[in-house]
C-alpha cells in the first residue's frame, strides 16, 4: 500500500506539502548565485525538501546531490562527489562516457551493466588516486559543466567532514567555492556541535553561505493535508504534534500507522495515538536500549533525569532522586552534549530526538 505519509522514503510531489515558502526562497538563492546552509534538528525534512527542489529545477540546471553521512575518509568524500557528477549525466551512455573522459584528467570511466535491471550505467575508476588528485579532477569536471548550464551542488550531512582529521575538507571546499562561477552550493546539516564549529565566526566555511534554518512544519499545514486521508480533528493533530515535538518523520510515522489501521478502528482519538506511539517505541526499543547502555552510570542518571523533568536539574530534590552531585550532573550533561545525545537551546538542555525522550520516559 502506498502511504500518503512517507517517513522512510522521499515523498513524491503528490505527497510533499507545507514547504512552498522554503522552495521559493531556495530558488531565489540559486537564481542569485548565493550559497545556502540549510540546517535544523534531524528528521525535520531537510533532505526531502532539497530532493524535491532539485527535481523541480533539473530541466534548467545540472543538479548534483551527495549524501556524505557514512564517509570515513577524505577519499570517500571525493569519490561520492565524482559519483554525483557522473549521476548528473543524462542520455546516451557512450556520449556521456566520451564527455566525462574529456572532463576528467586522471580519473577514467567505463560502462557497467546490471543483469537484474538490464540497465547500463557508468562507474569511475579511482584506484590509487590521492584525495588531492580526486578532488582536483572533480572540480575540473564541475567547472567544465558550468559552461553548459548552471550547476547546483547539494551536500547532505555536511557536518561529517569535520570528522576528517588528516585533511581539512572545509578549507579545500572554501578554496574551490571561491574559484567557482555558475555553481550554487547547498549545504545541508543537522544542528549540532560539529555544524556550529564549521560555520561560526573564524571557521573555514564562515560567511561562505547564507544560513537558512528549517523550522518544523506548521500545524495547520499538517492538519489540512492529513484530513484529506484521515477523519481527524485539528485538536488531535495538535496532540500528535506536541508528542512528536514537531518532528516531521515521527509525525508521519504515527499518521502512517493510523492510516493503515483506519479500517480496523472506528475512532481516531488520543487513545489510539497513544497506542500507536507505544508501537513505535517497541519497534525502537533495542536501538535505544543499546544507545543508553553504552553511557557511564552518571551519564545514565543525568539522561534519565533530563527525560523525566526537563528543567531544574540542579535542584536538591532532583539530584537526590538519583544520588548524583551537582558537579557530576554538570559534567555528565556536558559529556552527553558532546556526544550529541542531548542539545542545548536558550541555555537549557533537551533531548532532540522526541522518540528517544518518549522511550526514556516509558522505560527508564
Amino acid at each position: 500500500m502506498t502511504t500518503p505519509f512517507p517517513f522512510e522514503t522521499i515523498p513524491t510531489k503528490e505527497f510533499f506539502y507545507g514547504r512552498e515558502n522554503e522552495l521559493k526562497d531556495l530558488k531565489s538563492h540559486i537564481q542569485n548565485y548565493t550559497n545556502v546552509l540549510l540546517f535544523s534538528k534531524r528528521r525535520m525534512g531537510k533532505s526531502t525538501l532539497i530532493k524535491n527542489l532539485l527535481k523541480e529545477i533539473e530541466d534548467n540546471h545540472i543538479v548534483i546531490y551527495i549524501d556524505i553521512c557514512n564517509i570515513i575518509t577524505a577519499e570517500d568524500f571525493a569519490r561520492l562527489l565524482i559519483k554525483g557528477i557522473i549521476a548528473s549525466e543524462k542520455g546516451d551512455i557512450l556520449a556521456s562516457i566520451k564527455k566525462l573522459t574529456s572532463s576528467f584528467k586522471k580519473i577514467s570511466v567505463e560502462p557497467t551493466f546490471d543483469s537484474k535491471t538490464e540497465e547500463m550505467g557508468i562507474k569511475a575508476i579511482t584506484y590509487n588516486l590521492s584525495f588531492n588528485e580526486l578532488i582536483e579532477d572533480s572540480f575540473a569536471a564541475l567547472f567544465k559543466l558550468t559552461k553548459e548550464k548552471k550547476v547546483v551542488l547539494a551536500i547532505d550531512d555536511i557536518q561529517q567532514i569535520s570528522n576528517m582529521k588528516d585533511i581539512n575538507i572545509a578549507a579545500v571546499l572554501r578554496k574551490y567555492i571561491q574559484e567557482s562561477n555558475n555553481i550554487s552550493y547547498i549545504f545541508i546539516g543537522s544542528k549540532g556541535n560539529a555544524l556550529n564549529s564549521m560555520f561560526t565566526n573564524n571557521a573555514q566555511l564562515y560567511s561562505i553561505a547564507s544560513q537558512m534554518p528549517l523550522k518544523a512544519l506548521k500545524i495547520k499545514d499538517i492538519y489540512n493535508y492529513a484530513k484529506e486521508y484521515l477523519n481527524v480533528s485539528k485538536e488531535l493533530i495538535e496532540y500528535i504534534y506536541e508528542l512528536c515535538k514537531g518532528e516531521t518523520k515521527l509525525i508521519h510515522m504515527v499518521l502512517h500507522r493510523i492510516y493503515i489501521d483506519k479500517d480496523n478502528s472506528n475512532t481516531i482519538d488520543s487513545e489510539l495515538v497513544d497506542a500507536v506511539i507505544d508501537e513505535v517505541l517497541v519497534s525502537k526499543n533495542d536501538f535505544y536500549k543499546t544507545l543508553f547502555q553504552v553511557l557511564s552510570i552518571n551519564q545514565k542518571k543525568a539522561f534519565r533525569l533530563l527525560a523525566k523533568y526537563g528543567k531544574e536539574l540542579f535542584s536538591e530534590k532532583i539530584l537526590k532522586e538519583e544520588n548524583i552531585s551537582r558537579s557530576s550532573m554538570q559534567s555528565s550533561l556536558k559529556q552527553l552534549f558532546a556526544k550529541e545525545y542531548i542539545d542545548k537551546e536558550n541555555g537549557n538542555y533537551l533531548i532532540p530526538d522526541p522518540a528517544f525522550e518518549l522511550w526514556a520516559k516509558k522505560y527508564l
